[in-house]
């Protein structure tokens, strides 16, 4: 009897496990201390495109946030990006009560000389092209 409990319980803690990223790699972090990780395992490349997971983990609070999860699409080609949803977390590292869901502008952006953004798409962009 004992075995087919514990045979439950592992069942269901897989099957109603809260949502679950995968492996974060940190890559930088800025000049207030806020830490750029993206998430190996969900990268896709479609055509010229990669598509993938980013994580900002805040020290201290942002508007009371201390991570966002955020889907960008990477062109590599000629070097932009664009955010195709954003989420925030109560939390560190995406975990804790999620405190919103956005869907910015569909708009290309291209990340400054030298900045923190440019080295972080760099990494991407090496990696997996």
């Amino acid at each position: 009897m004992k075995k087919i409990t514990l045979l439950l319980v592992i069942i269901f803690t897989f099957l109603f496990s809260t949502t679950s990223w995968g492996e974060w790699i940190y890559v930088t972090d800025n000049e207030v201390g806020v830490r750029f990780y993206y998430d190996k395992d969900r990268v896709r490349k479609s055509g010229k495109y990669i598509y993938f997971w980013k994580l900002l983990d805040s020290p201290k609070p942002i508007e009371g946030d201390l991570s966002i999860n955020e889907y960008t699409q990477l062109d590599c080609s000629i070097f932009r990006f664009k955010s195709l949803n954003l989420q925030f977390y109560k939390k560190q590292m995406g975990k804790g009560k999620k405190t919103g869901d956005f869907t910015p502008k569909d708009e290309w952006k291209y990340p400054k000389p030298n900045s923190v953004g440019e080295s972080f798409y760099n990494k991407i962009c090496e990696e997996h092209q």
